[in-house]
């Protein structure tokens, strides 16, 4: 009997267990349900338990192929096991992870079915996701992160979408799993979207000052940061590029909070 979403019939109705049938194998019900009679056609999902497969009317939270959001319940010496809302986990090998895997945590996953015919999932879920062809630049959305190389954060955009944010877009410390908001920033001529987590440049620049302000006070209201400093060395310290530190440190100025020097700044002390 194939593993995964099924149409089998009723082949017999006993005292305290139902036998469904594909014209060729039979496998029992595991639930018991009064209403069902020898030929009624019913749709279930058919799993491994207990060594034997059985059948059931549950619907699991993902079906064979599809993503969704799964929960790591243990972690053995080859892997990890992740409740698909079955009685039996399912296995993650550690080959088909991405990133630090905590166990009670949610991660993006696939279910499929490997070569020895059992169920399995995979972090790897970068073919599954579709290119571009419903949002613009600018629109506001929101994702899941699937995995963190050295080209930047991937982001399964609603689950379905593939996205990406660039390696200098990110600020602060990202995870795999984690839930994020963002903005479109480009769309290829090949369908990728690039992503941002900043904000457009006018509401960027107020964020962005905030956060210098900060900074400052917990720098005894002195960073040795100015109009001649190296950018490589104002991306070190404050996260921002070297033209957004300038119109952050400009909108600070504006509001009278800090003296500009040509290489430190200064909260000014009230």
């Amino acid at each position: 009997m194939k593993l995964g979403r099924s149409k089998l019939k009723v082949k017999k109705v006993l005292n305290n267990k139902i036998i469904l049938t594909d014209n060729k194998e039979e496998i029992k019900l595991k639930e018991f349900e009064k209403n069902l009679n020898p030929g009624d056609e019913i749709e279930v999902f058919v799993y491994d338990s207990s060594n034997e497969r059985i059948a059931t009317l549950k619907k699991p939270y993902v079906e064979v192929g599809e993503i969704g959001k799964l929960k790591v319940i243990s972690k053995t010496k080859y892997g990890y096991f992740v409740d698909i809302g079955l009685d039996k986990d399912i296995f993650l090998p550690f080959q088909e992870r991405k990133g630090r895997i905590i166990v009670g945590e949610k991660y993006l996953m696939q279910l499929y079915i490997d070569r020895s015919d059992r169920f399995c999932v995979t972090m790897d879920i970068k073919n599954k996701l579709a290119l571009n062809n419903k949002f613009k630049v600018n629109d506001e959305v929101k994702g899941i992160i699937y995995d963190i190389d050295e080209l930047g954060a991937k982001v399964a955009i609603n689950g379905k979408y593939d996205g990406l944010i660039l390696k200098e877009e990110l600020k602060g410390i990202y995870r795999v799993g984690e839930e994020i908001e963002a903005r479109v920033q480009r769309i290829l001529k090949n369908g990728k979207i690039t992503l941002t987590v900043r904000e457009k440049s006018y509401k960027q620049m107020h964020i962005d000052a905030d956060f210098l302000l900060e900074l400052l006070e917990d720098n005894n209201g002195i960073l040795e940061l100015g109009d001649k400093s190296d950018p490589e060395l104002v991306k070190n310290i404050t996260g921002l590029s070297k033209k957004a530190f300038k119109k952050a440190e400009g909108a600070l100025y504006k509001r009278k909070l800090i003296e500009i020097y040509p290489e430190k700044i200064v909260l000014i002390k009230k």
